[in-house]
This record gives structure tokens, C-alpha cells and sequence, in this order.
């Protein structure tokens, strides 16, 4: 049994789950929710509930709607006399249509023509008024998006995110708001890890014209001299800024965290929390990448990755 409310197929649940998994990816978005229903044929105590595929499921955390969306994956097992249920939210058409247009608009116009495009309620998309020429023929619907708002972000230096809220609604916000959750070492927090990372290091960038001559170079001498010369080599691109491209390839150290926490549902990934951690020295702000949130048996805890730089899933126009 969890404390939290969940129906599917219109059936409340929340009696006869014995686990929920809810869960989410910065890089991924669509979020996931797995519960898991003992489902004994022996015992004629055991309500029998009928769940198929397409079936709708609601999660729901007193007035809040955490999770809204449709049943994908169904597995049983004998062993463990239990079956678990795999749901998606709509953000899972948009990741998995291709669609095939040439858009001349801003952003936040191409997000709401796809959501039109395929049937998937649009709420509203943060506004850059940057117009994008975006030709994207035969490919991802959930990468046209991006790619529309990494254009923007790297003349506006915001940076984008797209998720669902209002159950189902697409909305494109503003990633990394402060969601109100601080995570104390001496309270709240159970378990917190730090790594650093150099595997991803870029700190030279030749820029070169169309026919492959040099024309510049964008680098970070002092990365150079500390961890050696990693190098990249960007051609220019019509209607690009040269300059503000290639330093948006310049990369040096990434820094993540992983923290586990009693579970507080404003917590969710293209979020950013306070941490106060002294073990580790993790204290400020930090934004969150990934997290899962398991209820079972009456505890209710979470796992959140965390980066300690506001970062967006890039896509390029031309890829």
C-alpha cells in the first residue's frame, strides 16, 4: 500500500500497489511511472484488477497531479506473483515521431506547430523571439525543439527545457528555477556522492570557413597549461555567429553529485535544489538531472543526480 494516490483505467489503486517508481531524465524528459500489483490466483482474498495497454494512469500527491499518461509495458511474473506496469507520459510521442518540415520561426512557434502536428496538448513555450531556419526533414519531433532552442540559447545564454505539466500539457520552461527543496545533511539527506570529470574536455576550437581554412581560434589557455590541449575544429555555418558557436564548444571539467533523500515531489529533473552536505563540501545550488522517487511500504525516499552548472541537451541544426 503506498500513501499516495493512483488510479488506472479509473480504478484507484493505491490500496493494492506495493511499489511506485516515479521517475525522470533531463536528457530523456518523457517521465516514467512503474508500479507493481501482487497478483496471487491462489488467494480469493486479493482483489483482481484488469490493466491493459493504452490504459490511463494518474498519480496523484494530495491536490497535485504528479503523473498523467498512458499504460506502455505490462510484465508478469510467476515467481514473484507480480505484475508491473510501465507508463509514459505524452512527452513520449513527441521523443518518438519523426516529423518532416522546414521551419523559419522562432522556437517557441516551432514547439507549438509540432504539438498541433501530432495531437499532443501545447500549453505555452518560454518566449526568445529568435527567428531559427530549421530544416528537419525525417527526424526526431523532441530534437527539433531542442535543436530550435539550443540556436537561441547560445545568443540569449538561457537555457531550455520541455516537460509536461497540467497533467498533460507540453510546456517549454526556463531550466534550472530554484523548485523550494533544500536537502540537509543533518535532516533530510541520507546519502550524497561527488565526482569530477575531465573525459568530456574541450579547450581549443579551430573555426574555419566553408573550404576548410583557418580563420580563428577560440581557446581557454589556462585549461591548456593545467590539463593539455583537447581540440576541435568548427567550420562556419550561414546566418551563425563563428565566435559564439565555437565557444559554446569549449568544455572542461564536469562536476556531479548524487544525493539520496527522504522524497519531496517538487524535486524533479529541470529543477534546481539547495544542498547543504559537510562530507562531501556540497553546499549552494545545484540542478538536477536526473531523479527517481520510489514509495513502498510506506517510505518514501528519492535519488536525485545532480550537475553543478546549469546545462540543456544541445541539438545542432545540421545534425
Amino acid at each position: 500500500m503506498i500513501q499516495k494516490q493512483l488510479t488506472a483505467g479509473g480504478k484507484d489503486l493505491s490500496q493494492l500497489v506495493e511499489k511506485v517508481t516515479w521517475s525522470g531524465d533531463s536528457k530523456q524528459v518523457a517521465r516514467k511511472l512503474a508500479f507493481s500489483i501482487a497478483t496471487r490466483s491462489t488467494d480469493r482474498f486479493l482483489p483482481k484488477v484488469t490493466i491493459n495497454e493504452g490504459d490511463s494512469v494518474l498519480f496523484r500527491d494530495g491536490d497535485r497531479t504528479l503523473f498523467g499518461g498512458p499504460v506502455f509495458d505490462i510484465e508478469k511474473s510467476a515467481s514473484g506473483n507480480l505484475t508491473t506496469y510501465t507508463a509514459f507520459d505524452l512527452m513520449f510521442y513527441i521523443n518518438n515521431s519523426d516529423i518532416s518540415k522546414i521551419f523559419d520561426d522562432t522556437p517557441e512557434a516551432i514547439t507549438a506547430w509540432i504539438c498541433s502536428h501530432l495531437s499532443v496538448p501545447f500549453g505555452s513555450a518560454a518566449p526568445t523571439g529568435i527567428k531559427v531556419y530549421l530544416p528537419w526533414l525525417g527526424k526526431k519531433a523532441y530534437e527539433a525543439i531542442m535543436a530550435a532552442y539550443t540556436t537561441a540559447s547560445r545568443q540569449n545564454g538561457k537555457k531550455y527545457i520541455p516537460l509536461m505539466q497540467n497533467v498533460n500539457q507540453v510546456y517549454v520552461i526556463e531550466k534550472g528555477a530554484l523548485c523550494g527543496v533544500v536537502l540537509d545533511g543533518g535532516y533530510n539527506l541520507t546519502e550524497a556522492t561527488y565526482k569530477t570529470s575531465l573525459q568530456k574536455l574541450v579547450d581549443r576550437v579551430i573555426v574555419t570557413d566553408k573550404n576548410g581554412n583557418q580563420t580563428s581560434v577560440v581557446e581557454d589557455a589556462g585549461a591548456q597549461s593545467k590539463y593539455g590541449v583537447v581540440q576541435r575544429v568548427y567550420k562556419q555555418e550561414e546566418g551563425k555567429d563563428a565566435a559564439s558557436e565555437a565557444k559554446a564548444l569549449l568544455h572542461i571539467m564536469d562536476q556531479s553529485a548524487t544525493v539520496t533523500a527522504t522524497s519531496d515531489t517538487r524535486a524533479v529533473s529541470g529543477y534546481a535544489i539547495a544542498v547543504q552536505e559537510a562530507t562531501t563540501g556540497l553546499y549552494g545550488k545545484f540542478y538536477i538531472e536526473s531523479d527517481t522517487h520510489t514509495f513502498e511500504n510506506g517510505k518514501e525516499m528519492m535519488q536525485l543526480t545532480l550537475a553543478f552548472s546549469n546545462m540543456m541537451d544541445e541539438k545542432e541544426v545540421g545534425n
